[in-house]
């Protein structure tokens, strides 16, 4: 039920006992139009992620609230276009929140006014809450991600070619990071990496189109490459698909990348 569908079910469901109390039922009566999904520390931004729920939100603001109570709450507006109903956005803002300090926060939604008494006046629902330790601490949680795919962007058909995918986490340590590189079109895997080369990773083939690395560690601030020996099977177009994945990640809007390319007749 969206947003101005509950409105105008409580305004009905109250007119049997007087306006007042129809007014008193949609004051108390809890709604989450948003889902919190992760929310990541590095003073003074914080990153946040989020899924809108309620086709009637216009506006999202990013609530923060020390733990433990002490300490001022800041309201953040999530400037932007707002997204459609089950849409996943990661944003980054400039909070101004202090170093060294865990925070709670939730996002808030607020929808227009509409047709009817109540639903005029538009209505503001909280998300569930989700909190965080700050960057740096034992408790941070890290963050891994996909950088740039390199290789030829013309490969020859029938011949074999090496691409390499860029990794890297910019947050806490990361144990049982999980790389997934699959190839389409004109491209297809000679092989998998070998194990335990590159982080620690065990790879294994998916069939002749990818390979899945499972088991790698990564350190905060931990860079690599991680190779595609390919063959280009024939003309025509192709691409790499890289994801990466670590528990705890609140940033999966860089866990993946693609490269695209135009294989050429051999000559």
């Amino acid at each position: 039920m969206t947003g101005k569908g509950r409105l105008r079910w409580m305004y009905r469901a109250s007119v049997g006992t007087g306006l007042a109390c129809g007014l008193a039922v949609g004051l108390a009566t809890p709604a989450h139009s948003a889902q919190l999904v992760s929310v990541r520390l590095d003073a003074p931004d914080v990153t946040v992620t989020f899924r809108d729920t309620d086709a009637d939100d216009d506006s999202h603001v990013l609530v923060l609230r020390p733990q433990g109570g002490a300490g001022e709450v800041r309201r953040i507006g999530l400037a932007g276009e707002v997204p459609s109903v089950n849409r996943t956005v990661v944003k980054t803002v400039n909070a101004g929140i202090r170093p060294g300090v865990a925070y709670c926060a939730v996002v808030e939604s607020g929808t227009k006014g509409g047709d009817g008494v109540i639903s005029d006046f538009g209505s503001k629902y909280q998300s569930n809450e989700v909190c965080s330790e700050p960057a740096g601490s034992a408790n941070a949680p890290s963050d891994v991600s996909i950088g740039a795919i390199t290789g030829e962007d013309s490969p020859p058909a029938g011949t074999n070619r090496n691409y390499w995918v860029g990794y890297s986490n910019s947050g806490a340590d990361a144990k049982d990071v999980v790389i997934q590189v699959q190839a389409s079109g004109s491209l297809s895997v000679r092989r998998p990496p070998e194990s335990g080369t590159f982080n620690g990773f065990q790879c294994s083939a998916t069939g002749t189109t990818g390979y899945r690395c499972t088991g790698g560690t990564l350190a905060k601030g931990a860079k690599n490459q991680i190779p595609l020996l390919a063959t280009v099977t024939r003309s025509g177009p192709g691409a790499i698909h890289a994801t990466i994945t670590a528990a705890g990640d609140p940033d999966p809007g860089n866990n993946a990348g693609t490269h695209t390319v135009t294989a050429v007749p051999r000559t």
